[in-house]
């Protein structure tokens, strides 16, 4: 035995000695599955790491306005940078593989959600949310859809949202509260995995792919509007996830597209009865596709031939079919309530450009201090960043795919945002603009991940190159952050104290406490409130409350006129609620404690006789807080 294996050593050595004489390798043992696995995602470890760091300055921030301690928003802004920087610098990268873009691009978007969460974590305070919230609850009460929604009766119309959230509520005992994080998180999840893959498959760089997905985090309301719990928040990702899917089966080998069919149609309907304006978009889209591969030969731009077919068509007249029968039979209340925005839009812009109305000045808001100029300067910036990359990637993406019907629409977006953008200085149009630039975002995302890999891949010295990722980052973190001040006023940005803990007690703000004694004290229907103690009587009281029809000017009125008695009992309003802070009628900044300076503005104060008129009917006061009083008229609910 022993000269077998002295025999066997020999053999090894010479073994050994006639690699080392050719310069061969030696051959190392594979590498442990936890090895390989580490590569397989390569620095994304250490780029979460880092990006930790910036949830928690967020997170400090938050908790300091909380505490009514007045931290500096840089030190927020530089949470954002901190989250946003290492991913782009590392999606810059030509070392970095398909698997670790993903992930990366999965961890911004996911990071920037948690800002949101971080926000908010102990219950909904942004307008939307409130009424989405109400409408979950209603049909997991109720065990029906289409319940109604007295304060915003249309999106009751739309229970996608809300029956997938109700679902997850009876399943697992939540709140509408936490099972809405859940299920906007996965809806945020799906949107950066679907851009990916759109991305990707249109052009075939996962490069592009990744910078392009994570772009798309410059959009004006990725960091908080779009991140709430709304109906848009969900149809807007599976939309993305419909185009993605089209593509895909266009490629497919024929016996495979099959697959994709069911899928698809599941998803165009889950659209249409989730949110109206993404399904009209998912419409105009897929028309788009289906029809631009029938524009004649010659075209001087498209370079004499034709582009490629999709196989869109069918999708794009079953969207078509299913959106329009959702609409007469199911939301025909949406055409009364688009309608009359769309028109004032379109008249206010008019009246701008003529000059028979002044323009709208930036960063307005209903309240608060107001966005700062160093903000103001840097939201300016960030635009002129976008608007210089446009061409680069602009003319990249046409020339190499100018015959995909989908970089045609793409590259028709990324011009289109520019173009909305004047919108922006008519008072009505505001909105209008606002809610276009996500859908528009998505070309312009996919346009700038062409610029970022063009303008890397011209770099011809090392010094340069060396310093290239480190540039595009800092870029591209300015466009980021800059975008997030555009879509969100500045004295909202932070958390507000809503709650506060006094020997082991939660006492709720004004606001939120009298929503939650109207559902616990009172039986009976028909609330007239401002927006903000609508919403909160709307969610924890579970009434019927209204602001609209003329009930906000009488409840801040001094005095009661002829009119308003007969108004508040034509639409059955019995109580009326009446609150002297200004604030009360801002529904994005109406929730929290009042904040003394330089934590924030002090209230500003109606009369007293706002609330005193109600006195001389008589009608009993049911509740008084200080600031907030309610009525009972004892009109018939």
């Amino acid at each position: 035995m022993s000269r077998r294996r002295a025999l066997g050593r020999a053999a090894q050595d010479a073994a050994l000695e006639a690699r080392r004489a050719t310069d061969a390798p030696v051959p190392r043992p594979a590498p442990p599955a936890r090895a390989a696995k580490r590569r397989a995602f390569g620095r994304f470890p250490l780029v979460a790491a880092v990006s930790s760091v910036g949830l928690v300055m967020c997170s400090a921030t938050d908790a300091l306005s909380r505490a009514t301690l007045a931290p500096s928003i840089w030190f927020f802004w530089a949470g954002i940078a901190v989250i946003v920087a290492p991913i782009f610098y590392r999606l810059c990268s030509a070392e970095a593989n398909v698997a670790e873009r993903i992930a990366l691009v999965c961890l911004l978007g996911l990071g920037l959600y948690v800002v949101k969460l971080m926000r908010d974590p102990f219950g909904f305070t942004m307008p939307d949310e409130f009424i989405h919230a109400y409408n979950a609850q209603q049909i997991l009460q109720h065990h029906a859809l289409f319940t109604v929604d007295p304060f915003l009766p249309v999106t009751a119309k739309y229970p996608g949202l809300e029956g997938a959230t109700s679902a997850l509520m009876s399943l697992t005992g939540m709140s509408s509260f936490g099972s809405g994080l859940i299920v906007i998180g996965a809806a945020r999840l799906s949107l950066m995995l679907a851009l990916f893959a759109l991305f990707a498959t249109i052009s075939g760089s996962p490069r592009v792919a990744g910078l392009g997905a994570a772009a798309y985090a410059a959009n004006s309301n990725f960091l908080l509007w779009g991140a709430q719990f709304s109906y848009e928040s969900l149809a807007l990702p599976l939309m993305v996830v419909v185009l993605a899917a089209v593509l895909e089966r266009s490629k497919a080998a024929k016996p495979r597209r099959a697959e994709w069919t069911v899928p698809i149609l599941l998803l165009i309907i889950a659209i249409a009865v989730t949110h109206h304006l993404t399904s009209y978009v998912l419409v105009i889209v897929l028309v788009g596709i289906a029809l631009l591969p029938l524009l004649p030969r010659g075209i001087p731009l498209i370079g004499g031939g034709r582009m490629m077919t999709l196989r869109a068509w069918p999708f794009a007249l079953f969207a078509a079919l299913v959106t329009s029968a959702w609409l007469v039979v199911v939301a025909s209340k949406t055409v009364g309530y688009i309608t009359p925005v769309l028109s004032k839009a379109f008249t206010d812009t008019l009246h701008t450009i003529t000059g028979e109305s002044a323009p709208r000045a930036p960063f307005q808001s209903s309240g608060g201090l107001g966005t700062p100029l160093p903000e103001k300067i840097l939201t300016f910036v960030s635009l002129a960043l976008l608007a210089i990359a446009l061409p680069f990637g602009l003319t990249t993406a046409w020339r190499r795919h100018k015959r995909n019907p989908i970089v045609v629409i793409f590259c028709l977006a990324a011009l289109g945002f520019f173009g909305v953008l004047g919108l922006r200085a008519a008072p009505s149009a505001w909105e209008v603009a606002n809610r276009a630039d996500e859908f528009l975002f998505i070309g312009l995302a996919f346009v700038l991940g062409y610029a970022a890999v063009n303008r890397l891949r011209s770099v011809r010295t090392a010094r340069v190159a060396r310093f290239a990722p480190a540039f595009a980052a800092a870029y591209a973190t300015v466009a980021v952050v800059g975008g997030a001040i555009t879509g969100w006023p500045a004295s909202s940005i932070l958390a507000a104290p809503v709650q506060v803990s006094i020997d082991h007690r939660q006492i709720d703000s004004e606001t939120l406490a009298v929503g939650r004694w109207v559902g616990a004290h009172i039986s009976q229907n028909g609330f007239a409130a401002p927006a903000a103690d609508a919403r909160t009587i709307l969610f924890y009281g579970g009434k019927r409350v209204l602001t609209a029809n003329g009930v906000s000017l009488i409840l801040s009125t001094p005095s009661l006129e002829s009119w308003q008695l007969p108004t508040l009992r034509r639409d059955r309003l019995r109580y009326a609620v009446a609150d002297r802070r200004e604030r009360s009628d801002d529904a994005a900044n109406g929730y929290g404690f009042s904040v003394h300076p330089p934590g924030g503005p002090r209230d500003v104060f109606r009369s007293a006789d706002v609330a005193g008129k109600f006195d001389g009917i008589p009608a009993p006061r049911v509740y008084d807080s200080g600031n907030i009083q309610i009525f009972d008229l004892g009109l018939a609910p």
